[in-house]
C-alpha cells in the first residue's frame, strides 16, 4: 500500500536530494504555484501564463542543470568540478526515473502553454524553440558522461590489473628462460 522508497546510493550532496520521496509532488507544485503567481501579477491570459512559465522553467533548469558545473559543496575535493548538475545526477546513468521525470517535464509544460495559447504563432515558435533546447541539452552525446569520476574507478582497476598480470606472465617468462 505504500511506496516503499530505496535508500540512496548516491553520495553526492549536489544531487542526492533529488532522490528524496516527495521532490517530484514538490517539483509540480512549485511550477503549478509559479503560474498562478504570474497569472494573479501580470493579470495575463491563462495560455500566456504558462507560456511565461515555460520559459523562466527553461531558463532556470538550463542554467542551472545544463550550464553551471560544479558542486557548492568543498567537501568533495573536486571530483565534480568538470560537471554539470545533470552529468553528476545518480553518476551518469542513462534513462533512470529522475531523467525521464526531469525530460517529460519540460515536454508537458510546452503542451499546456501550446495548448492554451491555440498554438498561434509566435507563442508556438518561441515554446517550440525552447522546448527543443531544453530537450536536446539533456541527450547523453551532450555531455561528459564519459568523463565522471565514479565511472571511471572500475576501468582504471581494470587497466591497473591487466598491467599486473601482464608483468607477472613478463616475469615469469624471465624466470623460466
Amino acid at each position: 500500500m505504500y511506496v516503499k522508497a530505496e535508500p540512496t546510493t548516491d553520495v553526492n550532496r549536489n544531487t542526492e536530494w533529488f532522490t528524496y520521496p516527495g521532490v517530484w509532488t514538490t517539483y509540480m507544485l512549485i511550477v503549478f504555484m509559479s503560474w498562478l503567481l504570474v497569472l494573479s501579477i501580470f493579470g495575463c491570459s491563462p495560455g500566456m501564463a504558462w507560456t511565461i512559465v515555460h520559459f523562466c522553467h527553461f531558463a532556470v533548469t538550463y542554467h542551472f542543470f545544463h550550464w553551471k558545473k560544479g558542486t557548492p559543496f568543498a567537501d568533495d575535493q573536486g571530483i565534480y568540478n568538470g560537471l554539470t548538475w545533470w552529468e553528476q545526477i545518480e553518476n551518469g546513468k542513462q534513462l533512470t526515473r529522475n531523467r525521464k521525470f526531469l525530460t517529460v517535464v519540460p515536454v508537458v509544460l510546452y503542451l499546456i502553454a501550446s495548448h492554451t495559447t491555440d498554438y498561434q504563432n509566435p507563442m508556438l515558435f518561441f515554446n517550440t524553440l525552447a522546448v527543443f533546447v531544453l530537450v536536446v541539452a539533456k541527450f547523453p552525446n551532450m555531455h561528459k558522461g564519459n568523463t565522471c569520476r565514479a565511472r571511471e574507478g572500475p576501468s582504471i582497476s581494470l587497466m591497473a590489473s591487466l598491467n599486473a598480470i601482464s608483468s607477472v606472465t613478463a616475469t615469469e617468462n624471465a624466470v623460466s628462460i
